[in-house]
């Protein structure tokens, strides 16, 4: 089993053009890029509006600078997977549809997906039966594309235990859908590596982030650079593999220190993940 380094292209800055980011990512030594669709507020993202031709032409960057285009992400489901109304339900469909398409096109083998949320007036309950029969809507769509649906962990109120994953993803009842695991958004309350033993063998992708608590679980924090927080990343890692995980580490980090130049931030980051896959291999 292999891991190798990959970054989310939310990590760069937000005028860095697609070939930036790339080339970037290659001279710090990461093996993938995750993007992302978006508003279109940043150079390197993907939108609603871009063509077939345009995202094949990034394809082709990141084929000329030997970086994998591992994954596609979003920022535009925002608890819309959570609600019945009409309009709602046709626009995540409409985001879904999109990120399949990008991700045919630059050959990447999963998006990533956040079910639930609790929109204004939506019970943890509704939300659930929502998300489910929406999404279970869409299979057909998923089937057709070829790709993975990676369903991510995050700080919408939707996910609060491994087994909320589990049992969400098992009555989902399709392999069309896997996990889509971010080891750092549980730290604030609760043990990344309780969870990895539980959702191990389903995950498909993984985000990598660095949490600093305010002393114990539930007692609030920030997110910090990888290594400086609370996670545990030899116990993570030795899950991870214990379960069979292996594949791309994504780090979906930021920059603490503005005064950092941006290549030493990447190259911060690449190190960071060495050390990591160092643990993995060392498990």
């Amino acid at each position: 089993m292999i891991l190798k380094k990959s970054i989310n292209a939310w990590s760069f800055p937000a005028e860095y053009s697609f070939e930036e980011c790339i080339a970037a990512a290659k001279k710090a030594g990461f093996d993938a890029v995750e993007f992302n669709l978006d508003a279109g507020n940043a150079g390197h993202a993907f939108t609603m509006e871009t063509t077939a031709e345009e995202i094949l032409a990034v394809r082709a960057l990141c084929e000329r600078y030997g970086i994998c285009p591992v994954s596609i992400s979003s920022s535009l489901h925002g608890g819309r997977w959570a609600k019945a109304d009409e309009e709602s339900v046709a626009a995540a469909m409409a985001i879904l549809e999109k990120q399949l398409q990008i991700a045919r096109l630059m050959g990447a083998d999963t998006i990533l997906l956040v079910p639930g949320g609790m929109p204004e007036g939506i019970t943890l309950a509704v939300s659930r039966e929502n998300s489910l029969r929406n999404l279970r809507a869409a299979i057909p769509l998923i089937e057709g594309s070829g790709v993975t649906v990676g369903l991510e962990n995050v700080w919408n109120g939707f996910f609060l235990s491994p087994y909320d994953m589990l049992s969400f993803l098992e009555e989902l009842g399709s392999p069309v859908f896997s996990l889509y695991f971010d080891m750092g958004n549980m730290i604030a309350f609760s043990t990344s590596a309780f969870w990895c033993e539980i959702v191990g063998k389903h995950i498909a992708k993984l985000h990598i982030k660095d949490f600093k608590r305010n002393g114990g679980i539930n007692s609030g924090g920030r997110f910090c650079n990888l290594l400086e927080g609370d996670a545990d990343f030899p116990a993570v890692m030795a899950a991870l593999k214990k379960q069979g995980f292996d594949g791309y580490l994504t780090a979906e980090v930021f920059r603490t220190d503005e005064a950092q130049p941006w290549g030493a931030f990447f190259q911060s980051v690449s190190e960071a993940e060495d050390t990591i896959i160092d643990y993995y291999n060392k498990a």
